[in-house]
């Protein structure tokens, strides 16, 4: 039932029902809030589910980078963790953020 809900909101949802689940894949144990370790893992897992598609390839450094550049721009009050709130404001008005959600309107 989730896996059909989350299709069903990456074919059919809003910009910011999309951002929503996003936030929720990242948020591991559901408190509301994104950490840094939740976001290396979800992370790690993509570049693993990729395997030899990502550019670069998958390091340890890779993703440490990646995720503190990330997590820099969405933690805008710099107290460790990531909200709903943040999240969404910071995806809907970087351009690029809100073009990879329109991945999945052809994607699927």
């Amino acid at each position: 039932q989730d896996f059909v809900q989350g299709l069903s909101i990456l074919c059919r949802g809003s910009v910011e029902e999309k951002l929503k689940w996003t936030f929720q894949l990242y948020d591991i144990n559901g408190d509301g809030k994104i950490t840094k370790d939740e976001m290396t893992d979800i992370v790690t897992a993509v570049y693993s589910l990729m395997g030899k598609l990502t550019d670069p390839s998958l390091e340890e450094g890779t993703v440490a980078g990646k995720v503190d550049t990330i997590f820099q721009k969405l933690d805008r009050n710099k107290d460790g963790v990531v909200t709903l709130d943040e999240f969404l404001a910071c995806c809907t008005e970087d351009e690029m953020m809100t073009n990879s959600m329109a991945v999945f309107d052809t994607a699927i």
